[in-house]
């Protein structure tokens, strides 16, 4: 049974859901853009505030999704799968949140040695949340891709890493003081948790595809 065979309006929730977490991301790249090309000014601020919008539209949307899903007649572990997925998903639009609310508190920008890797890094987990994405709705309907998408989530993931570890060696091999390094160093950490966020989303898409085809 797939869940959302007779469950039109769930599906029309989740798709939105899964739109709203992409734009998050983009507006997030969007303003760590800026904040090269700028600094941390006023309209920074505003792509952080629009990034938090962004960010708490999935929220109420994804409690939307809730209480249709008890709304509706679906299997208990359905229902439940569904739940686990989309607890996780949530993962990746909070860190982005959070990371853009603390660079607006904090006014400490990522250095600009490291524009070039922290964009790349962004790219390449704007490539992987859009396979998880596709695996997220795919992995509840008609399961045709899982595998081809757990793969290029790897590759994603694998990339990140190697830059996640290249942009600390670089922060680690400059004249600045311990605290300074410290502080980039927990900023680049954070943005690389956005690659592996996706890659346990997909852990548990693969669990639930697993069961589903039992």
């Amino acid at each position: 049974m797939f869940i959302f065979r007779k469950n039109k309006a769930l599906l029309e929730q989740y798709t939105s859901y899964l739109s709203l977490c992409s734009e998050t991301l983009v507006l997030f790249r969007e303003a760590m853009e800026h904040s090269f090309k700028n600094g941390l000014d006023e309209h920074f601020d505003v792509l952080a505030a629009k990034v938090h919008e962004k960010e708490s539209d999935a929220d109420d949307t994804r409690r939307l999704i809730e209480c249709t899903m008890y709304e509706q007649s679906l299997l208990p572990e359905s229902r439940e799968d569904l739940l686990d997925i989309i607890e996780r998903i949530d993962m990746i639009p909070n860190c982005v949140d959070h990371l853009a609310t603390l660079l607006t508190i904090q006014k400490i920008p990522v250095l600009p040695v490291l524009k070039n890797d922290t964009m790349e890094l962004l790219g390449t987990s704007l490539e992987a949340f859009k396979y998880t994405r596709e695996a997220a709705l795919d992995s509840l309907m008609k399961m045709e891709k899982i595998k081809e998408l757990q793969a290029l989530i790897g590759d994603n993931e694998s990339i990140g890493d190697r830059l996640e570890h290249k942009m600390i060696r670089t922060v680690f091999a400059m004249d600045i003081n311990t605290g300074d390094k410290l502080v980039q160093k927990d900023m680049i950490n954070q943005l690389g948790d956005i690659c592996n966020l996706c890659e346990h989303v997909m852990d548990r898409i693969v669990i639930c595809s697993i069961k589903r085809k039992l």
